[in-house]
């Protein structure tokens, strides 16, 4: 193991205690083993940092920063900011690599040098029975190879491409775009705004990660109500001449929009629909929007229902 060591993988914590230990063991069984393992603690109340520390009592190269719950963005500013990689990779502690993860990061940071940025393709489970590998915009004949992806955006247009926990990125540009410790719903979407309108990213389109979509403290569990949301409006501001942008921009508020009524916030919802192109929807999102919220939550459960059988009904596809 050398001193500094190729990776930084950077986990936040924060009440995860029937999942921490085995997302590090996701971890230690990588094929690429020159990593250091950075867990920040966020607060947690139950037994989160005590399985941490015991499954990493054997691994010498690991940091456990333990802090009062700031959130998702500080934990995961604070475990970047410490670390001795040339190249961080964030996990979330609910989710999974495939033991070829770190592996395949190192290819695309290897074969794609002008790149910043390195992702996979990953796998969406609900239960033991029910994983499902999510239809990309991305033309199938790409599958399983490597490329940078031309134009972030547009290919994110309806499912995401990458998730937090696969995706990670060269350690210096976090000199000039880190999380923003303010918002605390869709961080994530922030920071790509920020990420990919300067760096490219370099993707293998194979699923190298499996995310748990049925976890207790999720957002999409305990709801959205006071949560700050990504400001859509400043980025569309800042760069008006981008159509991709603006078409990304408004699935986003479409997604917040939706969010929003399942959760009785009509102020949000009246929000961001108001600066919302229609023409950059589906028809069965705008059909979506205008339904009554009765309707809404039936389709819900429809989906719901198919997706126990494996079917993944969305209306992110036209």
């Amino acid at each position: 193991m050398s001193k500094q060591p190729f990776f930084s993988v950077v986990i936040p914590l924060y009440n995860k205690e029937h999942y921490i230990e085995n997302t590090i063991k996701s971890v230690l069984n990588q094929t690429f083993i020159d990593f250091e393992i950075i867990v920040v603690n966020d607060g947690s109340t139950d037994s989160s940092l005590e399985k941490a520390e015991a499954v990493l009592s054997n691994y010498k190269d690991h940091t456990i920063i333990i802090q009062e719950n700031k959130g998702l963005s500080a934990s995961r500013n604070m475990g970047i900011s410490i670390a001795k990689g040339q190249i961080i990779a964030l996990i979330d502690a609910d989710d999974l690599w495939h033991e070829n993860f770190l592996k395949s990061m190192h290819g695309l940071y290897i074969n794609f040098p002008n790149a910043s940025f390195y992702g996979s393709d990953y796998l969406e489970k609900y239960s033991a029975k029910n994983v499902v590998e999510t239809k990309k915009n991305i033309n199938h004949n790409l599958k399983n190879k490597e490329f940078i992806v031309s134009d972030f955006f547009s290919t994110n247009i309806f499912q995401s491409i990458i998730c937090q926990s696969s995706i990670a990125f060269k350690k210096e540009i976090f000199k000039t775009i880190a999380f923003d410790e303010t918002i605390d719903y869709s961080e994530d979407v922030d920071f790509y705004l920020k990420s990919f309108m300067k760096h490219e990213l370099a993707y293998s389109y194979t699923p190298l990660v499996t995310i748990l979509t049925d976890v207790p403290n999720q957002i999409t569990k305990i709801g959205i109500k006071n949560k700050t949301f990504p400001n859509l409006d400043y980025y569309e501001k800042k760069h008006p001449d981008n159509p991709s942008l603006k078409k990304y921009l408004d699935f986003k508020r479409y997604m917040f929009a939706m969010q929003s009524k399942l959760n009785h916030d009509n102020v949000k919802f009246s929000y961001y629909t108001k600066n919302l192109n229609y023409t950059n929807l589906s028809l069965k999102q705008k059909i979506l929007l205008k339904s009554p919220l009765l309707i809404v939550k039936l389709i819900k459960h429809v989906k719901k229902f198919f997706l126990k059988r494996n079917i993944r009904l969305t209306s992110f596809e036209r």
